[in-house]
């Protein structure tokens, strides 16, 4: 499961976007993460541009979402949820999930709800992908199967299943970024960089796979 906060960047993302593609992690997200990201990703283009956020900022990151969820990740909604589903509300509302209620930040719960309902429905573990570890804590949502870690966490678990699979993505998302030109190097500061994976034995382990010092 991918949290709004991973989906906003750029680098990140597409990482895991080609996993997916690749078929090396099931990536999902819910309606409402969308909507975050949507948010996020409109505010980010209007600082960018040094001005105040416009209805066509929100409008460019919902296409710019649609064309990933087209060609990339086509499956990205969980097991059972439907784009117009009220699924939300049944859980908010189930006596199974009340402890996930009590999250540090009430902004944080439906994103608890939605990795505990799959994990739930699915009768497996289920990681969900995300910076925000403070008010997403394993304690609170270990019982229900769900897992939070850090992006970079989740990189070392496909490196442990497929470590040759997960180096030939990572060349793949390098190779896709063009203006402006991502290079191999950019790739492991990504990987190393406290941003981003913050992971910076994986990128040890990746330059020397790839031949090059960094």
């Amino acid at each position: 499961m991918a949290d709004a906060n991973i989906l906003v960047k750029d680098v990140v993302s597409y990482v895991l976007f080609d996993l997916a593609k690749a078929k090396l992690i099931d990536l999902r997200w819910t309606p409402q993460i969308e909507v975050e990201y949507a948010k996020h990703r409109a505010r980010l283009r209007a600082e960018t541009n040094q001005r105040e956020l416009a209805f066509e900022d929100l409008i460019w990151a919902q296409r710019r979402l649609e064309s990933i969820k087209k060609y990339l990740v086509p499956n990205c909604l969980p097991p059972g949820w439907q784009a117009d589903d009220k699924r939300l509300d049944v859980l908010q509302n189930s006596s199974v999930f009340v402890p996930l209620l009590q999250l540090p930040d009430s902004d944080d719960v439906h994103v608890a709800l939605a990795a505990a309902d799959w994990a739930r429905a699915s009768g497996a573990s289920v990681v969900l992908a995300t910076d925000n570890l403070k008010d997403l804590p394993g304690i609170a949502l270990l019982p229900f199967d769900v897992h939070p870690l850090h992006p970079g966490d989740v990189l070392d678990l496909v490196a442990q299943l497929d470590p040759e699979g997960l180096s030939k993505s990572l060349l793949k998302t390098t190779a896709d970024f063009k203006n402006p030109k991502f290079t191999l190097l950019d790739m492991l500061a990504s990987i190393r960089s406290p941003q981003q994976f913050h992971n910076e034995a994986l990128a040890s382990s990746l330059a020397s796979r790839w031949g090059l010092v960094a």
